[in-house]
């Protein structure tokens, strides 16, 4: 009884489904231009004040140009992503970084505050991203010199 009944349902649904779409596709719009000369659209031919033409409205599948221009789009697309990957691979990298006995792994402690930062004085130490150190950096690896090396 259950597979009946939910068999009914189903159909009904669909039924409903088809005609609602049919009313749809068969929806009127009228268009009129006002005194003003401002463009006017609705589905109320009562709406127009003056004189309204019907629009008709098809659904069809979008023009063969429109999926050529997708095609052409897709294919600048991957143009300029192969253009892009080439720039990157010329463009030199960044500079290596130099060694130092920093490692960001280990607990800090006073000695290894005090190796940093004349790492960064004698300029064996860069910043992660490659960035040049600079007085802002030189001066607190000063302080950090007098504060952790005994």
């Amino acid at each position: 009884m259950n597979k009946k009944y939910s068999l009914l349902l189903q159909c009904t649904l669909s039924a409903g489904l088809v005609l609602g779409l049919s009313a749809v596709a068969r929806a009127e719009v009228y268009k009129w231009v006002d005194a003003n000369g401002k463009t006017h659209y609705s589905e109320n031919k009562e709406d127009a004040k003056g004189k309204a033409e019907q629009v008709k409205i098809t659904s069809r599948p979008a023009p063969i140009s429109s999926t050529s221009s997708w095609r052409e789009q897709e294919e600048q697309y991957k143009q300029r992503q192969a253009q892009q990957q080439s720039e990157q691979a010329s463009r030199p990298s960044a500079p290596a970084r130099n060694k130092s006995t920093y490692d960001s792994n280990q607990p800090e402690t006073d000695a290894s505050r005090c190796d940093l930062a004349r790492s960064i004085n004698n300029g064996t130490v860069v910043h992660t991203n490659g960035a040049k150190t600079d007085a802002n950096d030189r001066m607190i690896a000063e302080r950090d010199v007098k504060t952790y090396c005994h």
